[in-house]
């Protein structure tokens, strides 16, 4: 695993951090990715609202064993199980029951993780990521 700090094509300044990790899974860029909960092929997989915790968002598509780099601060667009309008800038971003994706509604069904993404940006799906685990509904 390393850690890098690249600009990421960027050139407006603004950079994310980003580190390399191996997938447990195929992503897709833009999923919400988590610590792997089974398998042998990786140390990461695609969220859900039944996990734990947001390790980061995938920043490209790889296939089950390979390393990929993963937004874990700044701005990354993100894929979202819902769709989204100009209205919904600024809001929270949870990550949904659709693994690796998101949602702008927190979940509340018994046994369901509340975990938060980060802040709606753009319509685009560009969230600023501040993952963090808030309670496991009861």
């Amino acid at each position: 695993m390393g850690f890098l700090r690249p600009t990421n094509g960027n050139t407006s300044g603004s950079t994310q951090d980003v580190v390399s990790i191996t997938i447990n899974e195929n992503v897709s860029k833009g999923d919400i990715l988590r610590a792997k909960v089974a398998g042998s092929h990786g140390m990461l997989e695609k969220a859900n609202d039944t996990g734990l915790g947001c390790v980061g968002i995938a920043a490209q598509t790889g296939t089950i064993g390979t390393s990929i780099n993963v937004y874990q601060a700044g701005l990354a667009t993100v894929n979202f199980a819902v769709s989204l309008t100009s209205a919904d800038i600024g809001k929270r971003v949870y990550v949904s029951s659709t693994s690796g994706q998101a949602t702008l509604t927190a979940p509340t069904t018994s046994g369901t993780t509340v975990i938060e993404v980060g802040r709606l940006r753009s319509e685009a799906g560009s969230v600023l990521l501040s993952p963090r685990t808030i309670l496991q509904n009861a």
